[in-house]
């Protein structure tokens, strides 16, 4: 096999495990607010307000999950992402590209944020947004990864997302900052998006 066969090989194994993360994102995200939608029952506005409350509850995860379980060297997921961050510019680089890492560890993320999610909105709070929650979660997932995505194989993206490309290319230059990878509202939160 020559060196495009194992490019092409690589990049077709990719996009079929991005494609396996994508469902599993879609699948633990549409059960539990369809689910929860049925058990609490809730009008329009509160879908919409947890739609917009998931979002931001979607952006911290992904910093914090980033800054602190991502970045923590010797644990596993440490692990995986030294490997996408030696791989940056190299021909390993589609390989080690993906955030959700494999539908597994998609899972893992939605039932843990799933379980303090339905708990704190619906059994202490009774705030019946957690259906919103769910959907925005799911639909942040999908949006990071694909993004995510554009920016390392140099994909299209609006211009408006230009400085998101920015920003993350720059957490691969120094990577002790920068931890949203587009979206840097905890990033300016808690200034890690200094140079």
């Amino acid at each position: 096999m020559n060196i495009a066969e194992t490019n092409a090989s690589a990049l077709a194994l990719a996009r079929t495990r991005k494609m396996k993360n994508a469902l599993t994102a879609l699948f633990c995200g549409a059960l539990p607010a369809a689910v929860l939608g049925t058990l609490f029952p809730t009008s329009p506005w509160h879908w919409l307000v947890g739609f917009a409350v998931g979002l931001i509850w979607a952006n911290a995860f992904e910093y914090f999950y980033h800054r602190y379980l991502l970045h923590l060297p010797g644990n596993y997921l440490g692990k995986l992402h030294q490997l996408h961050h030696a791989s940056v510019g190299t021909p390993l680089e589609i390989e080690h590209l993906n955030l959700g890492g494999t539908p597994p560890l998609v899972l893992a993320a939605f039932v843990l944020n799933g379980l303090v999610v339905t708990f704190l909105a619906e059994v202490l709070l009774r705030l019946r947004i957690s259906p919103g929650i769910f959907i925005a979660f799911t639909v942040y997932v999908l949006i990071i990864e694909e993004v995510h995505w554009r920016i390392h194989v140099g994909g299209w993206l609006p211009s408006w997302l230009q400085f998101g490309r920015d920003h993350h290319l720059i957490h691969h230059d120094r990577p002790a900052g920068r931890y949203n990878v587009f979206l840097p509202l905890f990033d300016w939160l808690l200034g890690t998006a200094k140079d």
